[in-house]
C-alpha cells in the first residue's frame, strides 16, 4: 500500500520516474509582489532537489476557480499542485479531483504539529486530500481618529456595537457607522455562533439545520437590523461582499468594517495613510467576550491526474515547511498552521493582536463535501440575510426557507 501511494506514477517497468520539465501550480486569487517573491524563493529551494523542473504558477481568481476545476475534471489540463479554500477540499475530493495524501502526510514529521481541526477539515472518509497552508480569521477594523472625535471606545457587546456605530455616524455626516457585507456568509457566522446558534449538525447521518432556533434567529435579526432598523449601514449593503465592505472603509465612507487580517495590503492601496489611523477589535459576543470566528484559510493538494505526484509532494513539503509557513503567513498577514507558531509573536501588533485573540476561539462550517454547494453554488446563507435586508422576507420566513434548503442539499442521496 505504501509503495502504491508513494511510488512512481510511471507504468513503464520499474524505472524511477524522470523529473518533469515543469510542475504546474494553481494558486487562488490575483497574486502580488509579496506572494510572487515568496514563491520564487520556494522554487529556488525546490530546485536544489529537482534542478531540471521549472515551477509554473498560475493564479486563478477565487470566483472562477469552481469552473476551472470542473473543466479540468472534464478532461481539461489540470495542475500538479493546487491551492483551494479549506471549505472546498472535501467537495473536490468527493469528485475524485484530488490525490490521496494520507500516507505521505503521516510520514512527514512536520505534519504532526499542524492544528488538528484544520487537518481534519481536509479529510474525507478517513483519507487526507489536502494539507493546511495558512489560516485566517475576521475581526472588525475601525478608524481610531473617528472614534476619538466621537468619544467612544471599541465595543464589547452587540448593543455597544450599535451605540458606537450610531455615535460615529452622527459625528461624521455622509458616512456610515459600519460597512456590513450583507451578501457574505463568513462574518455573519461569528454572530450566529456568538448567539449560540448553529448552521447545521450531523444527527446520526442526517443533517439538521439550526437556523430556525431562537438563538440563530436572534443573530439573523441583529445582523440584518444593522441595515433595516439601526441604519448604520445603507440599503446597498444587502448586496455587498467583503471586498465591497472593505472598500467602503478604506475610502473613508465607513467607520468600521468586517475584514480579514490579510486584507491590510488591499486597503492600504486605496489609502496609503490608513495605517496611521486604523485599529482592530474582535467581533464581540452578545453580552461580552469574543464571538467564535470562522477558521478560514487554504489547503494545498495534489491533482489526481498529475503524472508527477512524487515531485509534486516534494514541492509541497518545501512550500509548507515551518520556516516558509511562518514567512508566508507574516508577509501576507495570515497565520501559520502549526500550533507552535500560531501562539506567539502577534500580541504586540496593533492590527494582528485582535486577530490572534480571535484565533483562540474558532469554528468550522459543516464538514461535508456537499457544503460547497450550500456555500458557493447556492449561496444559501447569503441569500437568507440579503432577503431580510431587502425587505423581501421576515426573519422567520428567511431562516425557515434557508434551513429547508440546507437540509435538502446536505441530505441529498
Amino acid at each position: 500500500m505504501l509503495a502504491t501511494a508513494c511510488g512512481s506514477d510511471d507504468d513503464s517497468g520499474n524505472e524511477q520516474q524522470a523529473d518533469p520539465a515543469k510542475l504546474t501550480v494553481w494558486m487562488m486569487g490575483e497574486g502580488g509582489d509579496a506572494q510572487n517573491s515568496f514563491l520564487d524563493g520556494v522554487e529556488a529551494q525546490f530546485k536544489q532537489k529537482h534542478p531540471n523542473t521549472d515551477v509554473v504558477v498560475q493564479y486563478i481568481p477565487w470566483l472562477e476557480a469552481p469552473k476551472k476545476f470542473q473543466a479540468a475534471l472534464a478532461g481539461g489540463e489540470g495542475p500538479d499542485v493546487t491551492e483551494l479554500g479549506n471549505t472546498e477540499t472535501q467537495g473536490w475530493a468527493q469528485q475524485e479531483a484530488l490525490a490521496d495524501l494520507t500516507s505521505r502526510l503521516s510520514g512527514w514529521a512536520p505534519g504532526k504539529d499542524i492544528l488538528p481541526d484544520l487537518v481534519k477539515n481536509a479529510q474525507l472518509d478517513g483519507k487526507q486530500y489536502g494539507v493546511p497552508w495558512y489560516a485566517g480569521v475576521r475581526a472588525i477594523y475601525y478608524r481610531t481618529d473617528w472614534f476619538q472625535e466621537a468619544g467612544v471606545q471599541p465595543p464589547k457587546t452587540w448593543d455597544e456595537l450599535v451605540t458606537v456605530a450610531k455615535a460615529v455616524q452622527a459625528k461624521k455626516p455622509g458616512t456610515y457607522g459600519i460597512a456590513v457585507p450583507g451578501n457574505s456568509e463568513l462574518p455573519f457566522y461569528s454572530f450566529l455562533w456568538g448567539a449560540g446558534g448553529e448552521i447545521a449538525t450531523d444527527d446520526g447521518g442526517t443533517w439538521k439545520s439550526g437556523l430556525t432556533s431562537a438563538e440563530s434567529r436572534q443573530a439573523v435579526k441583529f445582523w440584518t437590523d444593522l441595515v433595516t432598523v439601526h441604519k448604520v449601514a445603507p440599503p446597498a449593503a444587502a448586496a455587498w461582499n467583503e471586498i465591497d465592505a472593505r472598500t467602503q472603509f478604506a475610502t473613508g465612507k465607513a467607520a468600521m468594517a468586517f475584514a480579514g487580517s490579510w486584507q491590510q495590503a488591499a486597503m492600504l492601496q486605496a489609502d496609503p495613510n490608513l495605517d496611521k489611523v486604523w485599529g482592530t477589535f474582535p467581533v464581540p459576543g452578545p453580552t461580552g467576550g469574543e464571538a467564535p470566528a470562522f477558521a478560514g484559510g487554504s489547503d494545498i493538494a495534489i491533482w489526481e491526474d498529475s503524472k508527477a505526484k512524487d515531485v509534486a509532494w516534494d514541492y509541497m513539503t518545501v512550500l509548507l515547511d515551518k520556516q516558509n509557513n511562518k514567512k508566508y503567513a507574516d508577509s501576507l498577514k495570515f497565520f501559520p498552521v502549526y500550533s507552535d507558531l500560531v501562539s506567539s509573536g502577534y500580541n504586540d501588533d496593533k492590527i494582528m493582536a485582535a486577530f490572534a485573540a480571535s484565533m483562540k476561539s474558532t469554528k468550522l462550517t459543516p464538514m461535508t463535501p456537499k457544503w460547497v454547494e450550500v456555500s458557493r453554488t447556492k449561496t444559501v446563507t447569503q441569500a437568507m440575510n440579503s432577503s431580510v435586508m431587502k425587505g423581501q422576507k421576515t426573519v422567520d420566513q428567511a431562516t425557515t426557507d434557508a434551513a429547508a434548503e440546507i437540509e435538502s442539499i446536505l441530505n441529498a442521496k
